[in-house]
């Protein structure tokens, strides 16, 4: 699979890609990990791609097309990832063996956009999603107990909704004084071939008798409020940009981990291990100063800049990001139902408008754990 997205993104560049970056970084989740990200942009049409492996084994693919057709754009998005996990923490509480398990999860969605005003944009989408766990141990709901064979647990969703978002933000990965506002509403439809392998969040799922499990359907809704200012003070020689994030989202009902709300991902509570917390709903309060120290800074990728005639000379913005995350998850299955704080601190390089790579490093208090996350991304 490896050779594959790799061959994949180096076609992709060869043939019009007018911005990649080759690299690898290291993170104490998943190891070293090689990657390639690629993005070009023709007429109305626009793509990027953004491929990794680890030299653990796992692996993440993350593409999207998009074109203008009708409206502001249509996008379609496909990923899917493998990722070993050190500890289940689906398994009772107290458990004391230590068993990892993997997750390979996949999505594809269809997107449409519409500009509703100067600042106002609505999206409709449909998107397919389907993962597999893959477990040493099964575990029996009759005995409430695990046994030594191995077991492949599924769940799959078919998820339909819109969002409608008031944005002033001049570009989305690097706003400078901004504001932003989304309202995210839709549906699920989970099913599974066979109830009886349906994964979850918590064995405790499966022996509640007064929850239906698998739910048939459910739907949920998002609320997704940001802040940007740029703070003006003589006492320092350079930009400072304060980025705050509030937001908050519920499921109807009880869901598996495949669309639950999850901790120790990549912008939900840094630091915290990976579905260590999941549940049915949120809130987070989030910030971030970004302090932009150097504007023309040197990157390795400079290189390609010297070896590829044409190639754009890589000299990014260098932001340095302190920042701090209160949150929350609220469900009947979550193991941690106190309010968490993670903190962190993290590098920025500003390349254009719409790329902005990031590399994060976040430590939550509580369970004194650690985290390191690298993105194409913006966090807030």
């Amino acid at each position: 699979m490896r050779y594959v997205i790799l061959t994949a993104l180096l076609a992709i560049s060869c043939l019009g890609g007018w911005f990649f970056i080759p690299g690898a970084y290291w993170t104490p989740q998943d190891g070293g990990v090689g990657f390639l990200y690629a993005q070009g942009e023709h007429k109305h049409m626009g793509w990027s791609a953004d491929g990794r492996y680890s030299f653990s084994g796992d692996y993440w693919l993350d593409a999207e097309l998009k074109t203008k057709i009708i409206g502001e754009k249509t996008s379609l998005k496909i990923e899917f990832s493998r990722d070993s996990l050190e500890e289940d923490f689906r398994r009772p509480r107290g458990d004391t063996i230590s068993v990892g398990y993997i997750v390979s999860e996949y999505s594809a969605y269809l997107r449409q956009s519409f500009n509703a005003g100067p600042s106002n944009k609505f999206s409709l989408y449909a998107g397919l999603l389907h993962g597999d766990y893959d477990s040493p141990m099964s575990y029996r709901p009759v005995s409430a107990s695990f046994d030594s064979t191995a077991e492949t647990r599924v769940a799959d969703a078919i998820d339909i909704g819109g969002i409608f978002a008031i944005d002033s933000r001049d570009n989305p990965e690097n706003p400078q004084t901004a504001y932003y506002l989304g309202i995210r509403f839709g549906g699920l439809i989970l099913k599974s071939d066979d109830d009886g392998m349906f994964d979850y969040m918590d064995v405790e799922q499966f022996t509640n008798p007064d929850l239906e499990w698998p739910p048939k359907a459910t739907g949920y809704i998002e609320l997704d409020q940001r802040f940007f200012g740029k703070l003006q003070t003589k006492q320092v020689p350079f930009p400072l940009i304060l980025a705050l994030r509030i937001s908050a989202g519920h499921h109807l009902t009880e869901v598996p981990q495949l669309v639950a709300f999850k901790a120790g991902e990549d912008n939900f509570l840094r630091g915290i291990d990976k579905r260590r917390i999941m549940g049915t709903s949120y809130y987070i309060m989030s910030g971030e100063l970004r302090a932009q120290v150097w504007e023309e800074s040197y990157t390795p990728w400079i290189l390609l800049h010297w070896l590829i005639p044409g190639y754009e000379n890589p000299r990014p913005i260098l932001e340095l990001a302190p920042f701090l995350e209160f949150a929350k998850i609220y469900g009947d299955f979550v193991r941690e139902e106190d309010q968490q704080m993670t903190l962190g601190f993290g590098l920025r390089w500003v390349f254009t408008d719409y790329t902005v790579v990031r590399y994060d490093f976040a430590y939550w208090p509580k369970g004194k754990t650690f985290g390191a996350y690298f993105s194409f991304e913006p966090s807030i």
